[in-house]
């Protein structure tokens, strides 16, 4: 996967050919992978045009006005932004493979399952990138607490992953942050020491997400995240160099 960033003073690339899709992303942003990951589960052509969110291209605001990123160009002029929005987006105009449960009911919890990973994700930022450190056992402790309900929704499905016997929306929308487990560890030099015991389906879910084909396709090594945390939290990111 490219990760040549396009910053100020950099032309805007020239539309997609051939009716694709076009995302603009920023290949260490979780949020664009979780569009990458999505984009890539469904099989649609696409290409990526990845922005230095320090610097920023003008143009930038012309395709969306916050600058933000993931932002899909699905053509005729319709831009969707928000990581979630594009993934539903995609679900929808391109029904196969569907990536929400056919069961409402198991969808209302999936869908409640992803907005309570907010609370893994602001452990793991803050262990990452915050200021004021705490003990990484006290991360840990929290990460613990709130990734038992995904452990138990495992348990309670009997499969493999929570979309069934192969990978859907929750699958994917948690991912990104399983690829960057080990970064809290390596950015604090001290090894986080993860009760596998108290979860072996969630510790088989993650072997098994790495052998799939969109999961592959999309994956940045482990090193590398941890390099373009280091160097933000320094401040001597630069962005093609890590």
């Amino acid at each position: 996967m490219s990760t040549k960033h396009l910053k100020k003073g950099d032309a805007q690339p020239a539309p997609p050919e051939g009716g694709k899709l076009r995302l603009y992303s920023m290949a260490f942003c979780p949020y664009s992978h979780r569009a990458r990951l999505a984009l890539a589960a469904k099989g649609v052509p696409f290409d990526i045009v990845n922005i230095n969110l320090l610097d920023k291209p003008d143009w930038l605001t012309s395709v969306q006005p916050q600058g933000k990123v993931p932002a899909l160009d699905a053509g005729g002029g319709q831009i969707v932004i928000e990581s979630l929005d594009i993934a539903d987006f995609l679900d929808g105009k391109f029904p196969e493979p569907p990536l929400w449960p056919a069961d409402a009911d198991t969808k209302a919890r999936h869908k409640k399952l992803i907005d309570d990973f907010g609370k893994v994700t602001k452990i793991f930022y803050e262990a990452v990138y915050g200021k004021e450190k705490r003990p990484l056992g006290e991360y840990l402790e929290e990460i613990v607490a709130a990734l038992q309900p995904f452990e138990d929704e495992l348990v309670a499905g009997g499969n493999t992953f929570f979309g069934g016997t192969r990978p859907g929306m929750l699958d994917y929308m948690i991912w990104p942050w399983a690829e960057r487990a080990k970064v809290p560890s390596i950015i604090n030099k001290h090894e986080m020491n993860f009760p596998k015991d108290k979860f072996p389906k969630l510790l088989a879910w993650r072997d098994a997400m790495k052998e799939e084909a969109a999961v592959k396709a999309q994956a940045v090594d482990t090193e590398r995240h941890a390099r373009f945390s280091s160097a933000y939290v320094d401040g001597t990111l630069d962005y093609d160099s890590v």
